[in-house]
């Protein structure tokens, strides 16, 4: 039903755009030909494009995605601009009209530059991964004293990001030394065969760190066969957790969830309560868990586990869908304590489908953890 949604509000905000924009052309047939084209290109190229990744490996089509994927904000923010416009011809002058008389154009290339550069700045904010820091003191003892985990969710490669975006992200997560990597879904977002193809495992390949790098299953590796990507990712090196844990060195456990999606997309069987999961852990180690969404804060509380890391919101990744966002979810982004549990949601590093981020950056957190010695 949202995906329904989504697209009627997507080709309906499309056409009225498009509408607006042929409007102010001059009459000539070539320019509303060549008006046309660009428009179906921005409109439908994002799933054309998309599907035909799916099968081919080209260099090209990696370029074309990402170009036609900005139509998504760009017509939000060109509807946004219009209605402004229309808003403002109400309360101006009939003077003010006067000066615009036959030249609507100029208001409509003004726009367009104008949106075209919020997008440029997005396309930077994404770009700039920021490294957000938090510290946090866990109420159980462990040989350790204190641990550096690095979070990074919603890398997304294969999709829009690219071999050198990817690289960017690699590179600042093993700056900042870990003793420990948690990735918590949505790290691939492409087929087994296309990502081979992309030679995108020898870059996840680089990822060490001393007490091992995790991740679990997100909704976007359910739409191209989890358990093929799971594989993929356990090549590189990567450990993925499917409603399991792992006890590491004695000190504490990693658990991962399985998303939802497993059963909603591919059919699997449901996953596991955290209670089955966590059923023969020794309570009195920290337990850290992944779990994609962050829809079962309730049940991580419940289950006292000591940090709980999430991602798959983007925090709406461009204005206004993180008002949107923080609607559907109790926490969309950021830390709370609630009882003994640290939860922790990210924006994620990467991005999905346009390359922008409009009001927020790209982001990687370190998390300093702090026991009791024994």
């Amino acid at each position: 039903m949202r995906r329904v949604f989504f697209l009627a509000l997507y080709y309906g905000l499309s056409g009225y755009v498009v509408l607006r924009g042929f409007l102010v052309l001059p009459h000539l047939w070539l320019f509303q030909g060549a008006y046309l084209l660009i428009c179906a290109w921005a409109v439908f190229g994002y799933f054309l494009f998309s599907y035909l990744k799916d099968w081919f490996y080209m260099p090209l089509i990696n370029g074309l995605l990402a170009i036609s994927s900005l139509w998504l904000p760009g017509v939000i923010y060109l509807f946004v601009g219009i209605c402004l416009v229309d808003m403002g011809w109400l309360i101006t002058p009939g003077s003010f009209h006067s000066l615009f008389s036959g030249r609507s154009w100029i208001i409509a290339l003004g726009m367009i530059g104008t949106v075209g550069g919020v997008l440029l700045k997005g396309y930077f904010n994404a770009l700039n991964v920021e490294i957000k820091k938090i510290e946090l003191h866990i109420e159980k003892k462990c040989p350790l004293g204190s641990l550096r985990v690095v979070v990074a969710s919603d890398i997304h490669a294969g999709g829009t990001i690219g071999k050198r975006r990817l690289s960017i992200i690699l590179k600042k997560i093993l700056s900042l030394d870990p003793d420990l990597i948690l990735l918590p879904g949505d790290l691939l977002d492409g087929s087994k065969r296309v990502l081979e193809k992309e030679g995108i495992e020898h870059f996840f390949k680089s990822l060490s760190a001393g007490y091992g790098v995790y991740s679990c299953i997100g909704n976007h590796e359910c739409f191209y066969d989890s358990d093929s990507l799971s594989s993929f990712l356990e090549n590189c090196g990567i450990a993925v957790l499917r409603d399991e844990t792992r006890r590491v060195d004695d000190f504490f456990y990693v658990v991962g969830r399985d998303d939802q999606a497993v059963e909603i997309i591919e059919g699997k069987a449901k996953r596991k309560t955290l209670r089955e999961i966590l059923k023969n852990c020794d309570r009195s180690k920290p337990i850290l868990v992944m779990d994609h969404r962050p829809t079962a804060i309730d049940e991580a509380v419940r289950e006292q586990v000591d940090l709980l890391v999430c991602g798959h919101t983007h925090q709406g990744q461009f204005w206004p869908i993180n008002h949107i966002v923080d609607r559907l979810f109790p926490l969309s982004y950021g830390y709370r304590k609630i009882g003994l549990s640290h939860i922790v949601v990210t924006r994620g590093a990467g991005t999905w489908g346009p390359p922008v981020r409009v009001g927020q950056r790209s982001e990687i957190m370190l998390l300093h953890l702090f026991f009791h010695k024994e």
